[in-house]
C-alpha cells in the first residue's frame, strides 16, 4: 500500500497539532530539554555521562552539551571528574535541580494530564502506540548506525 504525499503531509500536520497542544503554556526556569536531561539523571542515575544522555534522549551531543552547560550554571547539576580519565566526568542532580525538575514537570505535564482527563482511553491507546513507534525508531537507528542512507 502506498500513501500519497498529501495524506502523509496531513498526518504530519496532525502530529504537529498534538505536539503544540502538549507544549507547556507557562514559562518555567528550565526548558523542556533541560527537564528531560534532569529527569534522566534522576530516574537513571547510572546513565550519567554526556554521551549516555545523548544516546538515551536521542538529542545531538551539541544540544546535550548546551543543556548541561545551562543546568550547571543554574546549579541544577554537579560534575565529578573520573579519576581514571581526566577528560570524562559524571553528572549528578543537585537539590536545586530536583526542585526545578519538579516545578518544570508540573508545567510540562499539565497539558498531558488535561488531555488524559478529557480523552481517557484514546489518550492511553495513543501513548501505547507512540511507545511502539519510538521503539521501532530506536531499533532502526541502531540497525542503520554507521550506514549512509539516501
Amino acid at each position: 500500500m502506498q500513501i500519497e504525499w498529501t495524506e502523509m503531509a496531513r498526518y504530519q500536520q496532525q502530529l504537529q497539532k498534538i505536539v503544540r497542544t502538549l507544549l507547556p503554556v507557562r514559562s518555567a526556569t528550565l526548558t523542556a530539554s533541560e527537564c528531560e536531561l534532569l529527569a534522566r539523571l534522576y530516574l537513571q542515575p547510572q546513565q550519567n555521562t554526556p554521551i549516555l544522555l545523548s544516546q538515551g534522549s536521542g538529542m545531538k551531543k551539541e544540544a546535550v552539551s548546551r543543556c548541561l552547560k545551562a543546568l550547571y550554571e543554574k546549579d541544577c547539576i554537579r560534575k565529578e571528574r573520573q579519576p581514571d580519565d581526566e577528560r570524562s566526568y559524571r553528572l549528578f542532580i543537585t537539590e536545586t535541580g530536583l526542585a526545578e525538575l519538579k516545578k518544570g514537570y508540573e508545567s510540562i505535564l499539565q497539558p498531558f494530564y488535561d488531555l488524559w482527563r478529557s480523552a481517557g482511553e484514546d489518550f492511553e491507546a495513543f501513548v501505547q502506540c507512540a511507545d511502539r513507534l519510538a521503539a521501532q525508531i530506536e531499533e532502526r537507528r541502531e540497525t542503520n548506525s554507521g550506514r549512509e542512507i539516501l
